[in-house]
């Protein structure tokens, strides 16, 4: 079992990584999506509507990259006990991401969150990799 854990540990980084990267493409394809499919329904019909995240495949695919992420940043920083700074900035950067991707769920979505999940999504990628090269020494 120790050796299963300390595996687990070794790849934390790489989970945190892969798991970012995954939902800045599924949130970058699907926000794609929609805008175009939001754009042909209006040429179309001559109107607009109001576009609402529900828990469907898209929802749960969100809410469990929330949580990946969330395991991936909690073993991650205990894996660096010696980075304090570092490890406050990766939690504060999972808690902005998770209220940009909960947030959409409770009906406010303005743009700029948007931006700002991805944005959130690029920095926990970078700090999973610089704490990747640190405790890899």
């Amino acid at each position: 079992m120790n050796t299963l854990k300390k595996e687990f540990y070794r790849y934390t980084d790489q989970i945190g990584i892969t798991g970012s990267f995954i939902c800045l493409i599924h949130c970058i394809i699907t926000s794609g999506l929609m805008i175009g499919s939001t754009m042909m329904s209006n040429a179309s019909h001559h109107h607009g509507h109001a576009h609402h995240h529900t828990l469907d495949v898209w929802g749960m695919i969100d809410l469990s990259m929330v949580v990946v992420s969330g395991i991936a940043v909690y073993f991650s920083t205990l894996k660096s006990t010696d980075e304090e700074f570092q490890n406050k900035l990766m939690w504060a950067t999972y808690i902005v991401y998770s209220f940009c991707m909960l947030s959409k769920y409770m009906g406010f979505e303005p743009v700029g969150l948007t931006y700002l999940s991805y944005l959130m999504s690029f920095s926990l990628i970078g700090m999973h990799t610089v704490n990747l090269k640190k405790c890899a020494h």
